[in-house]
């Protein structure tokens, strides 16, 4: 009876212990995860929003700190800026910066789109409204894959993208800390689109990759990615100014079969001009688009506008292609064919060119490379590492 009794209590012993260890390791996952959240910029300039809290939640001066609200039934309000801070279905609260904190089982949509996380919102000088999503990182980029790449492509090339999402997302935490977001929801960052975009194949591949960032030197790596290379990568430094081994060009024969390789856009001469002058670039009715210059990618350094006058500018091919639209100037890889009033862009490829070729991800897990050669491939001398190893500080 004795010795049932020891064994019993042994048990027990050990039962609680694993217990112990278990909320433990609950414990510093919550902390790790509470010590990496990315704020993202959702809505800006907006002068009035719908907002839904299903569940209860709690309204903070973000200023001050002080709970402005506590509730236990959903919400559905219209918000707008008000003369003395915020107005949410016709209630005013003093603040500037308004937290909206859901209960752990409630849920946050503003403007019908759903976000983990926290919202606040913020009223600008000008009485528009900025909406800022503070959200655990990882569950951020389980809110961008799905518009980054095809969560029906190979797992392989989804993890790939995951790892490089994961690490511009913290190289741009670490640029912009001293402002109020991070990112941005757009392509001028990475698109996300919260707890909506969520699929079960890029949850996969968040988690198979879980903490795995691209570093050089010890330093995040801006890991810039983009569609399609149609050959070879470009060099950063011939876009922005980082020169950086991971980030020169390589070749790159796995994109072949994306549906980007080739593109023709036709424009009149009267809309370019009217961009150009819009955007600094005096000149009059034009003549005549000439290539001048093309880098070691095959992609445009500069062009020359000649106007019917016999007037020119000279155009850097990047300010060119942002001013005239990227996505309707899909890459600085194109010839140009003059059409009386019209011109035609005849390309190849879509987007800036540096890092990850996405349909060249595709294709080198199509051909049975797993994702940390692909990101070998796309990032040369870059290590992939866990963020667990790394000091960092914010």
């Amino acid at each position: 009876m004795a010795s049932k009794i020891k064994y019993i209590l042994l048990v027990a012993i050990v039962l609680a212990a694993v217990a112990i260890e278990l909320r433990f390791i609950s414990i510093a996952r919550s902390s790790e995860d509470s010590d990496r959240q990315i704020r993202v910029s959702v809505l800006r300039g907006a002068k009035s929003l719908e907002l839904a809290v299903q569940g209860s939640f709690t309204f903070i001066d973000e200023m001050s700190g002080l709970t402005l609200k506590e509730q236990e039934e959903s919400v559905y309000s219209t918000v707008k800026a008000a003369q003395s801070g915020i107005s949410v279905g016709g209630i005013e609260y003093p603040t500037k910066r308004l937290a909206i904190e859901p209960a752990r089982d409630a849920s946050i949509s503003i403007d019908k789109r759903r976000f983990r996380g926290h919202i606040t919102i913020m009223v600008m000088p000008d009485q528009t409204m900025n909406v800022i999503n503070t959200v655990e990182l990882e569950q951020y980029i389980k809110g961008v894959l799905y518009h980054e790449i095809s969560h029906r492509w190979p797992i392989e090339a989804i993890k790939a993208q995951a790892v490089a999402t994961r690490s511009y997302a913290l190289y741009a935490m670490e640029q912009n800390r001293s402002k109020s977001f991070d990112v941005t929801n757009d392509i001028y960052s990475q698109v996300y689109g919260g707890k909506n975009s969520e699929r079960f194949r890029t949850g996969i591949a968040v988690d198979a990759t879980r903490g795995q960032v691209l570093v050089y030197r010890d330093k995040i790596l801006p890991a810039f990615f983009y569609a399609t290379c149609a050959g070879m990568t470009e060099d950063a430094n011939e876009v922005w100014n980082i020169d950086l081994p991971p980030l020169k060009r390589v070749v790159c024969p796995y994109c072949q079969t994306s549906p980007h390789l080739h593109w023709k856009r036709n424009f009149r001469l009267k809309d370019i001009q009217n961009k150009l002058n819009a955007n600094g670039y005096k000149v009059g009715p034009i003549k005549d688009i000439i290539i001048v210059q093309r880098n070691a990618s095959d992609r445009i350094k500069s062009l020359r506008i000649i106007a019917r006058t016999g007037e020119s500018v000279t155009i850097n091919g990047k300010d060119f292609r942002n001013i005239i639209g990227p996505n309707d100037i899909r890459s600085n890889n194109y010839e140009i064919v003059m059409e009386g009033y019209y011109v035609d862009f005849y390309g190849r490829g879509w987007g800036h060119g540096v890092g990850l070729c996405q349909w060249g991800a595709y294709g080198m897990a199509g051909k049975g490379f797993d994702y940390k050669a692909i990101l070998r491939h796309y990032y040369p001398e870059a290590e992939i590492v866990s963020l667990d190893v790394l000091n960092l500080k914010f």
